[in-house]
């Protein structure tokens, strides 16, 4: 007995994949195969279909250990498949093949794979058998990659860029922009970043911005929840040095860094489950000082900006060079850490 899933998409795992986009809620398609050479002693099949969400972890209170489990079914649907039978409690021998189909929720979330996290999509048929005989179940799991992005064409009108303007330390004003307002699983993202001149009011009319050293970091934010705990971890999934290649001038700065989002499973989603949460912000940090004064008086610049991460749309949407890379190799993505 086995679960086929008609798609042509893989995902993580080398799992068959399937895509939820603005214009069309997932579907899961497929069928259960039952194949026996002789007869053999069996009721029917069910097949059971569930979106969960779930989280694991533990606490150390002294010498006690206390685990911390909670999940949330999202999505169930159910089948009952009728085997041919020869007799009463017997399944005739040979091969029997049971379509079915899954739409899935609107606005569903894409699969998250954790080391204490998860957002899963399974399939699991059961062949009913009479005690003493067990029943014989078998399990498929599909990746789901939800996308907020609205389809590519000549209709399509693009989205106003999303912008992250202030004024650092009432000096110097800041412009942070690039293109959309979702950014998706696997894209390079052109980020720019903008300095205006030095304000009136701030003491350096005049002066130039240098640069002694700075770093782009996206992060990755997960909360766990239990009614009895809740558990925060972060993640720095990405870390890129910028020392170099810094215009100056008396009149601002501008320049675009190309920064590679990863593809699932080493980094999720935006999500918003009671169990499971996933949110990102991508940072800035930067050690500057002017041209009339030294690198030790550098002072520490931070820009954080909260981002929306969204799932890919199907490979035949995007360009051959964005399409996002799988991973065969299994990745957690639920290790924290604490740094900036």
């Amino acid at each position: 007995m086995r679960i086929v899933i008609q798609t042509p998409f893989r995902g993580p795992g080398n799992l068959p994949a399937i895509y939820a986009t603005p214009e069309a809620q997932g579907e899961i398609q497929g069928y259960v195969e039952f194949d026996s050479s002789e007869d053999i002693k069996g009721r029917n099949i069910d097949l059971y279909f569930r979106t969960k969400s779930q989280a694991r972890w533990t606490r150390h209170y002294g010498e006690a250990t206390v685990v911390y489990r909670n999940k949330d079914v999202l999505q169930t649907q159910k089948w009952d498949f009728d085997l041919p039978h020869t007799q009463s409690g017997l399944i005739a021998a040979g091969k029997s093949q049971f379509e079915f189909k899954v739409t899935l929720d609107t606005h569903t979330p894409s699969s998250i794979k954790g080391k204490r996290g998860w957002l899963s999509y399974r399939l699991r048929a059961t062949l009913r058998r009479s005690f003493p005989k067990r029943n014989i179940e078998v399990v498929q799991d599909v990746w789901t990659f939800s996308s907020s992005l609205p389809a590519p064409g000549p209709s399509h009108l693009p989205d106003e860029p999303t912008e992250f303007s202030g004024v650092w330390e009432e000096r110097l004003p800041y412009l942070l922009s690039y293109p959309n307002k979702s950014i998706y699983l696997g894209q390079v993202l052109p980020l720019t970043i903008k300095f205006g001149p030095f304000l009136k009011t701030s003491g350096h009319v005049g002066q130039e911005l240098a640069i002694l050293d700075a770093v782009i970091k996206l992060k990755q934010y997960t909360r766990l929840w239990h009614r009895r705990d809740v558990k925060t971890e972060t993640k720095e999934i990405l870390e890129i040095p910028l020392n170099d290649g810094w215009p100056v001038g008396p009149y601002g700065l501008e320049r675009t860094i190309d920064i590679p989002i990863p593809p699932a499973p080493s980094l999720s989603c935006t999500t918003y489950t009671r169990t499971v949460r996933k949110t990102h912000k991508l940072k800035l940090i930067m050690h500057v000082h002017t041209n009339t004064t030294t690198a030790k008086q550098a002072r520490e610049l931070r820009i954080e900006m909260d981002i929306h991460l969204t799932g890919p749309r199907p490979p035949n949407d995007l360009p051959p060079e964005e399409l996002p890379p799988y991973s065969l190799q299994w990745e957690g993505d639920d290790e924290g850490d604490n740094s900036d």
